[in-house]
């Protein structure tokens, strides 16, 4: 056996080992995380032989600054306040260390989201929406270990478009603007875009980098001029403006996945002034009653609880389900459910009130009559020749799956404005079937009824498929603490298409991805839709309203971009838990940095903005260290009423 295909065999069976279900001798104890996805990393920590060493720091009493998560706006802040050696952070992490040889390869990403980088967290039992999978519940997979969830993720880069920033500013948050955050996203960007990173729109020194897929099948080529001869031009989606088509552009460097961890923390884990400390969770701020002053917080390392002290600020930054929980279990919440846990009340906010989520949908699928390539099963591309491919920063592994989207505003869209669209239609190289293994369908949570009968027939037949996500959901819903023990799941209270206009606007998205892939350069490579019916969808005739309508009830598909359970809103929003320096209302020395601020359903995947926000609030945090300004901001009214929605994004005038 040669050295390289001894590499490939070592790289296949590592992946495996980290991915393997441990269920048979999973348990759960009071002071361990909940054993819904262990896997044999849970056991085996293969992150101490093969992982990226941050070193085993020496913890002080006291640091300037202790950061709560690595995620990407935690990796951004940390990396950026130790530039100044005067400036002393702790980064505390609850899961590991990124191994390289396994979590980089694009094409891995779904068994990923199997491993113990995946906090695994579920939805409540469906009855609208999850129906073709386990219980009836969605996956909703929370990155954890350091990079957070772009240790997991699908490495698409898309920051949202222009007037989601102005309505964000709008709102009562200054400095959110779309020309205020243009220059964070250029600073953090480094570009290798071949059709637009002149434009003006792109950095090229930045540590974050962005980069067109090396791989682009004949598939994507066919969907972007497909798309154009429907009547979508070709834009870059990145420069404000989105309604159209574009390859696309992903947080990958020569075909290898970029994270917060080795994009931001990797380059600086040897300051002496930032210490990086992984297992180890946290599980309370701990807070002067009297001055309501974050002073330091509790964590769990080893079995040991420890604590440490933070002279400036505590700042937390473990993401939208997270931060949140963290907060509502040190007191600061809304009164009324921290009191029915026996939790005593420090601050009554109106913490996890308010959850928003991009649903999605797999599919429509079609089949490929023409040979175009030889990707036809992920068995068949596992090779020595992919390998060495691979190696060299080109191929099939350098793909997440998804090369191309298309931009769309559907009849039942909110705004008016014709320039925001609120459906992304992504282009898939391939089906679900494409993957022979279990790792593709445990990730979704496909049950076997709806892989075998759905998915298998084409198992050996040249396929791919779209995945239209809602960018502007109606649906709304909550975030709850299921108990006071901090290594409990949160409780989702989200009703998938509770409002009927998320499914409608979904069906729109898949009618227009027929009707793209209805265009003569598709019939030149003998493209036909997938015609077998969804199981629990046979009683309605395939291709009707109703038939799309079940398919998306049935196949629903999420794209973890949960926001807004932290809101950032003005002193007079009843839904608002942060200000728009990301203090928490009512409380000094504490912010809330992640994805978790965000107001209100972005047009992006929320990854982008995390990194801008963590670049934000480095400005923040260190202008308040100049000014010694750590003054709270008390709210101008109580937590909303019942059933009392103050504002809504869609309400608002566009420019």
């Amino acid at each position: 056996m040669t050295a390289y295909s001894m590499m490939s065999v070592v790289f296949f069976l590592i992946l495996l080992l980290v991915t393997t279900p441990a269920h048979s001798f999973a348990h759960t104890k009071h002071s361990q995380p909940e054993a819904s996805n262990l896997t044999v990393g849970n056991f085996i920590d293969f992150s101490q032989w093969l992982g990226i060493d941050y070193g085993q720091p020496t913890l002080r009493k006291r640091y300037d600054y202790v950061i709560v998560g690595a995620g990407p706006a935690g990796s951004v802040l940390a990396t950026r306040l130790t530039e100044d050696p005067a400036v002393t952070v702790l980064l505390l992490e609850a899961g590991r260390a990124e191994i390289p040889l396994v979590t980089t390869v694009p094409l891995g990403a779904p068994n990923l989201q199997s491993t113990d980088y995946n906090f695994a967290y579920e939805s409540e039992v469906q009855t609208r929406g999850c129906l073709g999978l386990w219980d009836r519940k969605c996956s909703w997979p929370h990155g954890r270990g350091v990079g957070g969830s772009s240790i997991i993720n699908y490495m698409i880069y898309t920051r949202g478009n222009r007037r989601d920033y102005d309505a964000w500013a709008a709102a009562g948050n200054p400095g959110w603007s779309w020309d205020e955050m243009l220059p964070y996203h250029i600073r953090s960007e480094r570009a290798n875009i071949r059709d637009f990173d002149r434009n003006g729109f792109h950095g090229r020194d930045g540590p974050l980098s962005v980069e067109d897929c090396p791989y682009r099948s004949t598939i994507a080529t066919t969907f972007v001029e497909s798309a154009q001869q429907a009547g979508y031009p070709y834009r870059d989606y990145n420069a404000g403006d989105q309604i159209g088509v574009s390859f696309l552009q992903a947080n990958t460097l020569q075909g290898r996945r970029v994270t917060s961890g080795n994009a931001y923390l990797y380059p600086a884990r040897k300051r002496p002034n930032l210490h990086i400390l992984t297992r180890a969770w946290v599980t309370k701020v701990l807070i002067n009653k009297a001055t309501k002053e974050a002073t330091g917080v509790v964590f769990v390392r080893d079995g040991k609880t420890k604590s440490v002290k933070a002279q400036n600020e505590v700042i937390l930054s473990a993401g939208a389900f997270e931060s949140s929980k963290l907060l509502m279990l040190s007191g600061i919440g809304p009164a009324d459910h921290l009191q029915s846990l026996g939790v005593p009340v420090l601050q009554d906010l109106p913490v996890g009130e308010l959850l928003y989520e991009h649903p999605g949908v797999f599919g429509p699928v079609f089949i490929v009559r023409k040979p175009i390539d030889n990707s036809i099963t992920l068995d068949g591309d596992i090779n020595f020749s992919n390998f060495i491919q691979y190696l060299k920063g080109r191929g099939v592994f350098t793909t997440n799956s998804v090369e191309s989207l298309m931009y769309v505003k559907s009849p039942v869209a909110a705004s008016p404005d014709p320039g925001l669209p609120d459906v992304e239609v992504m282009q898939a190289f391939s089906s679900i079937d494409y993957d022979t293994g279990t790792g593709t369908p445990r990730a979704f949570r496909l049950t076997n009824t709806t892989f075998e009968g759905y998915f298998r027939p084409i198992m050996n037949v040249r396929s791919f498929q779209y995945l239209p996500m809602l960018l502007k959901p109606y649906t709304r819903g909550k975030l709850r603490l299921k108990s006071t023990n901090p290594f409990h799941h949160p409780v989702f209270q989200y009703r998938y298409f509770e409002d009927d206009r998320d499914i409608e606007a979904l069906v729109y998205g898949m009618q227009e991805a027929i009707r793209v892939t209805s265009q003569e350069p598709f019939r030149r490579i003998g493209v036909e839709l997938y015609r077998k019916q969804v199981p629990g969808c046979e009683q309605y005739p395939f291709g009707t309203h109703e038939y799309w309508r079940c398919h998306v009830m049935t196949l629903t598909a999420t794209f973890h971009h949960q926001v807004a359970t932290c809101k950032m809103g003005p002193p007079s929003d009843p839904e608002a838990v942060v200000d728009h320096e990301l203090r928490v209302y009512g409380m000094r020395r504490l912010r809330v940095v992640d994805i978790g601020v965000v107001p209100f359903p972005f047009t992006a995947h929320t990854s982008a903005i995390a990194f801008v926000i963590g670049e934000k609030a480095a400005d923040l945090v260190r202008d308040a260290a100049r000014k010694e300004d750590y003054r709270s901001r008390e709210k101008h009214s109580s937590r909303p009423p019942a059933h009392s929605f103050l504002w809504s994004p869609f309400e608002w005038s566009f420019k």
